[in-house]
């Protein structure tokens, strides 16, 4: 802008991926990896690897999750299989003066399977950013937000089985300030962590005869 192209500094890279599953009649695991350097080759790699239904895995240029369909059912709710492996990648920066950033992030979503209308038997993959900024300059202040997203979902059965493309976002800074970066994926089959298991009731349950029992206690000694 005016002829000048301000400074951009870029810090505080980081990365966290996740990937969970569960297996009828066996439980579920859940793993998690974080990068607090994804610019830097000794820390650019890791993965979040879930039995071999779910991984997440990133390096300083690619960014991927994945999730496996583990192929049966059951009459139960709470012990359906599921799998889902997940990301984000945030980023800061400074503006030393007035300019514009444009970000690019090229993408490729993929799914196969999924019963239509069915919750249990669903696929899903999705890819979204933003980006926003803040100045201050002469008792004045500025800011600028910008997202950008895509997703498939084998639900409505109205979605692509793929989808490539570019996410292009980015901000308006009228001058110095500071803003971030962020980036997220997603990727699964079924209905990952959202259903209690049965553990889970057991545990709400008790609670609540405790809670009852509290109760009780207090309005005996309230009436003695």
């Amino acid at each position: 802008m005016d002829g000048n192209v301000p400074t951009v500094t870029f810090s505080n890279e980081y990365t966290s991926l996740s990937s969970s599953s569960h297996v009828r009649d066996e439980g579920s695991e859940y793993n998690t990896k974080s990068i607090y350097d994804w610019t830097s080759s000794i820390t650019a790699n890791a993965d979040a690897t879930t039995n071999t239904y779910a991984s997440a895995s990133a390096s300083a240029s690619t960014f991927s999750a994945n999730a496996q369909s583990l192929g049966e059912d059951s009459s139960y709710y709470w012990d359906t299989p599921s799998a889902s492996a997940s990301g984000y990648r945030t980023e800061n920066f400074t503006f030393d003066g007035p300019g514009v950033l444009t970000v690019t992030i090229p993408y490729t979503l993929n799914i196969t399977g999924g019963e239509q209308y069915n919750y249990y038997d669903s696929t899903s993959a999705s890819v979204s950013a933003s980006a926003n900024f803040y100045g201050y300059e002469d008792n004045g202040s500025f800011n600028s937000y910008s997202n950008a997203s895509f997703s498939l979902n084998s639900y409505y059965g109205e979605s692509p089985d793929s989808k490539s493309g570019n996410l292009v976002f980015g901000i308006f800074a009228a001058g110095p300030g500071s803003g971030s970066i962020s980036f997220n994926m997603n990727a699964a089959v079924g209905s990952p962590s959202m259903i209690p298991e049965p553990e889970s009731y057991a545990m709400l349950l008790a609670g609540l005869g405790l809670i009852g029992m509290i109760v009780r206690r207090r309005s005996a000694v309230s009436m003695a």
